[in-house]
């Protein structure tokens, strides 16, 4: 079984590399929405492919910057009940058969940006179209698009554009083109930030 790992490893990154690395490849994608149920969009790279550390139901979406040491966490354990113990509610631990706990899924916007050692909580459920998340943030409730937030927990730091160009980027729609396109389209997007 080691060998045969080994093999589809190997040959799952020669496709990867074929397609335009991991940032492009929809092989990549498939493996990883068909073996661990999460969803990683198009363009998105790096920590998000970590399924050690990205829980099964996160969503990313197109063109996320994602470090590699991002740690997201889905559930904790039940202050209601007599132990925390995890025996009475983890099928891993032999004593139960399912999950006894609610492990909520999160969505990621597009072109979220999130930085090295930032640990996302069970309480988040959204964090929003171009967001920044700083390094080593940890972060409780939800980001509003195109916010920049640090620290622990994660306070928001400043908005990264005024409401007219943040309504004017998302009425553009970007991260939905493909790379070429988006190249080609690129001076014109970034005309929407650099007229004000």
């Amino acid at each position: 079984m080691f060998l045969i790992n080994k093999i589809f490893t190997f040959l799952l990154n020669k496709k990867v590399k074929k397609e335009g690395g991991q940032a492009f490849s929809l092989s990549l994608r498939k493996y990883y929405i068909d073996k661990y149920n999460i969803n990683v969009g198009y363009g998105s790279y790096g920590g998000c492919f970590n399924y050690k550390y990205i829980p099964a139901g996160t969503v990313f979406g197109n063109y996320c910057s994602i470090a590699q040491e991002v740690k997201i966490f889905r559930a904790n354990h039940p202050l209601d009940y007599f132990t925390l113990h995890p025996i009475f509610y983890n099928p891993v631990m032999g004593y139960v058969n399912k999950d006894m706990l609610k492990r909520p899924p999160l969505n990621i916007g597009h072109d979220v940006w999130i930085g090295s050692s930032s640990i996302i909580l069970p309480s988040v459920k959204n964090i929003g179209n171009g967001s920044i998340i700083g390094a080593g943030s940890i972060v409780t409730k939800d980001v509003p698009p195109y916010a920049v937030v640090a620290g622990n927990p994660a306070k928001l730091i400043k908005m990264r554009f005024s409401q007219d160009v943040i309504d004017q980027i998302e009425n553009s729609q970007w991260w939905n083109l493909n790379k070429e396109d988006l190249i080609e389209n690129h001076k014109k997007l970034e005309h929407i930030v650099n007229e004000r």
